[in-house]
């Protein structure tokens, strides 16, 4: 009976989560992205589908994290919602019925908004990736120098 109780099958329940919700789905997308047959739904669409409802669920799931603490069957209900999002229709019924319209209800304020961040933060990201890649050019420089005067030391040493 311990065997089976929710504290001890959380850990296994949350791992199948993770390769059922994660990477099975990498696989698929890969598949549907070669345009390769893979049992049943390979195409893009269906992959673009699956995706956005998965990224919605993971946002709502972080945002309400400390509740589902509480509830010791999570991740076993979890890894159900998983599997049946991954059958035939069921991202395609929650992308269908609740994603879908509540992102055309609010696609004008969501595109000013991700507008203005591209607008006011892009320039800083360019900037910062600029300033990131002369910190990388430089720690490889430091990097081969190091190694270079180890190497001087150690030929010189014997």
């Amino acid at each position: 009976a311990a065997l089976l109780s929710p504290k001890s099958t959380a850990g296994v329940a949350k791992t199948a989560c993770f390769v059922v919700g994660c990477a099975y789905p990498v696989y698929r997308t890969f598949k549907a992205l070669e345009r390769r047959r893979f049992l049943f739904d390979n195409s893009r669409e269906g992959a673009l589908t699956y995706w956005s409802v998965f990224g919605c669920l993971n946002m709502a799931e972080a945002a309400s994290e400390p509740f589902f603490q509480w509830f010791p069957w999570y991740f076993h209900c979890k890894l159900g919602l998983l599997i049946w999002l991954q059958s035939r229709n069921g991202a395609e019924k929650m992308y269908r019925e609740f994603l879908r319209p509540l992102l055309r209800k609010h696609e004008e304020s969501v595109d000013e908004a991700l507008g203005y961040l591209d607008r006011e933060v892009g320039g800083s990201v360019s900037e910062a990736e600029t300033e990131v890649g002369k910190l990388v050019a430089f720690a490889g420089a430091a990097s081969r120098a190091v190694k270079d005067a180890i190497t001087h030391f150690l030929s010189n040493a014997s």
